[in-house]
């Protein structure tokens, strides 16, 4: 790629986990093309029109989103787009400041698609990926509310006490945890037993970048106006 700055195109859609790197790169003031999709019954379009459901399942294998292109080069899955938007601003350190923090920070973001996202939201509000029979679309619906609230309470205990999920200062975690408590809002969760979580959301709500992105795709803040 040279010594240039890459050439960044982001393809996400309103609401979902692509709202983590949408911030970040608006966090950072790093350039970038914003591509949003919708959805519609044969899949992710693009939504000025440009792109077909054919033609995005020709930039991410699955048709999902978050999918970020780097120069001709796409990267998938939501971790390792973090990873590398944290890469582009080093002195920021997202990913940690140490060896040990680092590790810390792919803790959280292995743990929290597989367990929240994946086997919690994905079970509650796509039981067809899980189930393909009716009868054990419910069941499914309930083992995945119940991985959410088991989650919920694991991220609150880790959060308390602590200023940030991993080492004495921000990183890609705090934005990644940001996502899911919006859902969790959304899907009517009870959130008051959730202190420590709400106070990280609160911080990031302060954000320009947090406000800026949230008006841009149609997400409710909980402690902004």
């Amino acid at each position: 790629m040279g010594t240039e700055s890459p050439k960044l195109t982001l393809y996400r859609a309103n609401g979902v986990v692509s709202f983590v790197p949408h911030v970040l790169l608006r966090e950072l003031s790093i350039p970038f093309t914003d591509v949003c999709l919708n959805r519609t019954p044969n899949g992710l379009e693009a939504a000025d029109g440009s792109l077909s459901p054919e033609d995005y399942r020709k930039i991410h294998y699955a048709g999902y989103v978050p999918a970020l292109q780097v120069d001709d080069v796409v990267i998938t899955e939501t971790p390792a787009i973090l990873t590398y938007i944290a890469s582009l601003r080093p002195d920021k350190q997202l990913l940690g400041t140490n060896n040990l923090e680092r590790a810390k920070a792919v803790e959280w973001m292995t743990y929290l698609p597989i367990s929240l996202h994946n086997m919690g939201f994905g079970m509650l509000i796509v039981p067809h990926r899980f189930a393909s029979e009716e009868a054990h679309k419910n069941a499914v619906k309930e083992i995945g509310r119940e991985n959410i609230l088991t989650s919920l309470a694991r991220i609150n205990s880790l959060l308390t006490g602590r200023e940030f999920p991993v080492g004495q200062a921000e990183t890609v975690v705090d934005y990644y945890l940001t996502v899911f408590w919006y859902w969790t809002v959304k899907n009517k969760f009870s959130v008051a037993e959730y202190p420590a979580y709400a106070k990280l959301v609160r911080r990031m709500e302060a954000k320009e970048s947090v406000q800026q992105t949230a008006k841009l795709e149609g997400v409710k803040l909980t402690f902004q106006e």
